[in-house]
């Protein structure tokens, strides 16, 4: 039975309501890693075409328990509580073959301000190769730029992991980079310290004028003691320059540009040994 219900969602999958993103491309010099995407969803009960959905949108509201296709029907009309209930019952089937299309119900529920459908989609997305198409990949990216542009931290801190190994939607340091760079100035320490460790040791590419702005950030509003002190450091090293090549009696440790001593028995010092956990 639990497989004659995989074959007929997988043969009937649609991909709810697709929606197309504004014709602006993020790799284009200054465009932001993040844009907004329009979409035309059910937003009221009186938004669906039949009546019959409309009594169906109303029997969810009440609390009835929906047929597992009254709710995909539901779904499939654009309508966002939908989109994420039935989502859920495909992951709770415990199939990999359904994902695929739980990740585009959760997508859809995206496109109706419905921030907690972010995470599980997440989820789906961090499993790897899902096998869809281009076009359907381009849906759960809008998804999560949708997300990221309303300030979801979930959600720009995993296109920003996305972009970066390159999984699910292709590499691009750029678009990571700049995700980060807003995550930061919209007070995210995290973010912050990963850019300015990034800069410092050569993989990331930000003026020095906004490195000590950001850290002057972490150094003003971090909420833990470890964090300021590691921030206070690394003023001090964009301040004295580069760090020179440490000797030592075992032999020479070189100092990479964050000012940590690699050791021959691949261990550390320098100012992330020490002092810099939060807290």
């Amino acid at each position: 039975m639990a497989r004659l219900l995989t074959m007929a969602i997988l043969a009937g999958m649609a991909t709810p309501a697709v929606a197309a993103p504004v014709p602006l491309s993020l790799d284009a010099p200054g465009t932001p890693a993040v844009v907004k995407v329009f979409d035309n969803r059910i937003q009221s009960t009186n938004d669906l075409p039949t009546l019959e959905l409309r009594r169906l949108r109303r029997r969810m509201q009440d609390g009835d328990r929906l047929s597992f296709q009254e709710m995909r029907s539901l779904a499939d009309a654009g309508d966002g509580l939908a989109a994420f209930r039935y989502g859920q019952w495909l992951v709770e089937m415990d199939d990999p073959e359904v994902l695929p299309a739980a990740a585009l119900y959760f997508a859809s529920a995206a496109y109706t301000d419905r921030d907690y459908a972010v995470r599980p989609l997440i989820e789906i997305l961090e499993r790897g190769d899902l096998g869809m198409s281009d076009k359907r990949l381009d849906h759960l990216e809008n998804a999560l730029r949708a997300f990221a542009i309303r300030g979801n931290p979930h959600a720009s801190a995993a296109l920003a992991r996305f972009y970066e190994k390159g999984s699910p939607f292709g590499r691009h340091p750029d678009r990571a980079q700049s995700l980060l760079v807003e995550m930061a100035e919209a007070g995210d320490h995290e973010a912050a310290m990963t850019l300015v460790t990034k800069t410092m040791s050569g993989k990331a590419d930000l003026p020095e004028q906004r490195l000590r702005g950001l850290l002057g950030q972490v150094v003003e509003n971090a909420e833990t003691l470890g964090r300021k002190s590691v921030a206070k450091t690394l003023l001090r090293r964009l301040d004295n320059g580069p760090p020179e090549t440490a000797t030592t009696a075992g032999g020479t440790d070189a100092a990479d540009a964050t000012g940590v001593q690699r050791r021959e028995d691949g261990g550390s010092t320098g100012i992330f040994a020490a002092g810099s956990e939060d807290g």
